[in-house]
């Protein structure tokens, strides 16, 4: 890019907080063995932001920092202009290096432990995060919403994009009770239509959850309720609901 577009998209009149979600990214600049000092990063990716349309956007620059240079299906946090989110910023600064997020992850696994244990040595019933159907898990051989139960934990604990998951909203279609189950709300299949994160047509899949309530079950399983997911872009079948998201 020349030093006019840098300029030119630097000059942000209206900014907004916003994700750069990674689709195609040029590979790691010494991965041939070659040390290379001023690398070129090309990204394709879209950009979402609030009252912002999603936007199929391009980068080009030599600033990346080589410990946090990207990767397809990684969100990285930018400056757009509402107006024209042709013009953004990479915000590298707030950018966590591998081994960053691998601590923060690791911390957040920590502390979702140490709540279990907690939560057991006081005998409280409290709802998880993720309903471990132990008394049914032996006649159940399939993995859950195509991930296994660490992975199901990773993705929770904010290491989904490590998994090659990353975030889109699906509508629900239909839903079934999935079979027996120790969650007071059963545990149900959810048939859902998923927005293609790559902006292709939507997609059908089938996500599994347990609830802690009737009344949540039917909160989340009505037909046309809108749930926050996780889904690998590539496999619908690797797909679960995002909590975290949930309002």
């Amino acid at each position: 890019m020349s030093w006019f577009g840098q300029r030119k998209r630097s000059q942000i009149t209206n900014p907004v907080s916003g994700q750069l979600q990674v689709m195609a990214c040029s590979p790691f600049p010494d991965a041939a063995g070659e040390m290379v000092l001023h690398p070129k990063c090309d990204i394709d990716g879209v950009i979402t932001a609030e009252r912002l349309a999603a936007t199929a956007v391009q980068y080009s620059g030599y600033g990346v920092p080589k410990p946090k240079w990207p990767r397809p299906g990684l969100v990285l946090p930018v400056t757009v202009d509402l107006a024209d989110p042709n013009r953004f910023r990479i915000e590298w600064d707030q950018v966590p290096t591998g081994f960053e997020a691998a601590e923060r992850l690791a911390e957040n696994l920590r502390s979702q432990q140490l709540s279990e244990q907690q939560a057991d040595a006081h005998r409280d019933h409290a709802f998880p995060r993720v309903w471990r159907e132990v008394e049914h898990a032996a006649s159940s051989p399939t993995l859950a919403n195509g991930l296994t139960p660490q992975q199901t934990e990773i993705a929770l604990a904010g290491g989904a994009a490590a998994l090659g998951l990353v975030p889109t909203t699906a509508k629900v279609l239909t839903a079934n009770e999935a079979g027996p189950s120790s969650a007071p709300g059963g545990t149900w299949d959810i048939a859902v239509l998923v927005n293609d994160p790559n902006c292709g047509p939507p997609g059908q899949a089938v996500t599994r959850m347990s609830f802690s309530s009737s009344e949540r079950r039917e909160l989340r399983t009505t037909t046309g309720c809108a749930l926050p997911v996780l889904v690998d872009p590539d496999n619908h079948n690797r797909i679960i609901v995002d909590v975290a998201r949930l309002s």
